[in-house]
């Protein structure tokens, strides 16, 4: 039994088939990347597992619940950080991750700063906690927004592409938080990237999705011995291409 159960998954958008029979169990504790193309359907499984969407057929159960039905329950277990998301530029960096933090979190205060305090040090934001973040480049905007999700210290959290704009140093440290939040932490984190770098270093396991299908599931090992290829670039390129199929495991 997972954290996550998928089971006949099907998402149409009147005639578009956006998500194909997906099968998907994604374990407690686990990193699993979701690899795919833009407009492959990472988005949308992600807003259907939080409630956001509701799926045309198929069973979906997060923390053995239904989030079509009771989705609340889950939301407070979970964070997600889209790809599109905007930090309060009226706001400094510490309120941004505070006000987020009381929302989503019922520890006390104090926990929360404390815990938000962590984070911002490890994420190199040490000393412009209290700047506004208008004042902020793109790339400190986002490690922000990570602080901010992670904050209220969820039990599965969704990362959608979250090194986007950050330079590359900012990039490994918040791949640095990734890895204490799985290995020390114990959570369950969901990551779509498309940097193959962050799936290889990250993640436990990887799926590749293909216009709405699931062409494979495994840890880079496995899938680099299925498909005898090199590296998950090579599978990823040839699966997108269509040069070798994809059976899921």
């Amino acid at each position: 039994m997972g954290i996550i159960e998928i089971r006949g998954l099907n998402k149409f958008f009147g005639s578009f088939h956006a998500l194909k029979d997906i099968d998907l169990t994604i374990r407690e504790g686990e990193v699993f990347g979701l690899l795919g193309l833009n407009g492959a359907g990472k988005t949308t499984l992600i807003r259907i597992l939080m409630g956001l969407l509701n799926p045309s057929s198929g069973s979906v159960r997060v923390f053995g619940i239904d989030p079509s039905t009771n989705p609340l329950p889950i939301r407070k277990r979970a964070s997600l950080l889209p790809q599109e998301c905007q930090a309060y530029e009226n706001l400094t960096a510490m309120e941004n991750i505070l006000y987020y933090g009381l929302m989503q979190s019922e520890a006390p205060k104090e926990e929360l700063i404390e815990r938000a305090n962590y984070l911002i040090d490890l994420i190199g934001l040490k000393g412009r906690e209290n700047q506004l973040t208008k004042k902020f480049s793109g790339g400190m905007k986002r490690k922000v927004l990570v602080a901010r999700s992670v904050v209220g210290n969820p039990d599965l959290l969704f990362l959608d592409e979250p090194t986007t704009g950050i330079d590359v140093l900012g990039a490994r440290k918040v791949r640095n938080l990734i890895q204490k939040l799985s290995r020390n932490e114990k959570k369950t984190i969901i990551l779509t990237t498309h940097d193959l770098t962050e799936i290889n270093l990250l993640c436990d396991r990887v799926g590749i999705l293909v216009d709405g299908e699931l062409k494979a599931i495994g840890t880079p090992d496995e899938l680099e011995g299925q498909f005898q290829a090199a590296n998950i670039e090579d599978i990823f390129s040839s699966l997108v291409e269509g040069r070798i199929g994809g059976d899921e495991e």
